[in-house]
């Protein structure tokens, strides 16, 4: 953000060549594996007989994709996608490492061979803290997507 500020392009674009490798690094397994989980589940979803019926009363095919089929096969996609968001930010971690980038996964990595056992528990409580909130907010949007599921 500092060299568009500074309409410092060369420096601009010489942070987006660095930030290629680490981004597909991070980006490639949740992508392909939350594609895979919402291709299997709308292709269920597609068979069932209510889309059938649809589709014999002539509703738009959009209609019948994105608003009959979809919301019925989010509701597994959405589990993994609370999943796969975990699982980033541990591999975040190892990113930082191995490109060497200043962040807490580095810090981590220091922590640990410093034997800092204060800087080592806030990483971890500050890790199960956010994969709590992050199953927290999968489930409430469980909830509000699929009438079965109550929040009592």
């Amino acid at each position: 953000i500092d060299t568009v500020l500074t309409h410092n392009w060369y420096a601009f674009k010489d942070v987006l060549i660095h930030l290629i490798l680490p981004a597909i690094t991070l980006a490639a397994y949740p992508i392909g594996l939350i594609a895979r989980m919402t291709r299997a589940a709308m292709i269920e979803v597609m068979g069932q007989d209510y889309i059938r019926a649809a589709r014999a009363y002539g509703l738009p095919k959009y209609f019948i994709t994105y608003v009959l089929a979809l919301k019925n096969a989010i509701s597994p996609t959405l589990t993994v996608i609370g999943l796969t968001v975990a699982y980033s930010l541990t591999g975040a971690f190892f990113v930082e490492v191995i490109f060497n980038w200043p962040g807490l996964g580095l810090f981590t990595v220091h922590s640990l061979l410093n034997i800092d056992y204060p800087a080592i528990m806030g990483i971890t409580l500050f890790g199960a803290t956010g994969y709590i909130l992050i199953n927290l907010t999968v489930d409430l949007l469980q909830a509000g997507i699929d009438p079965r599921i109550s929040l009592h």
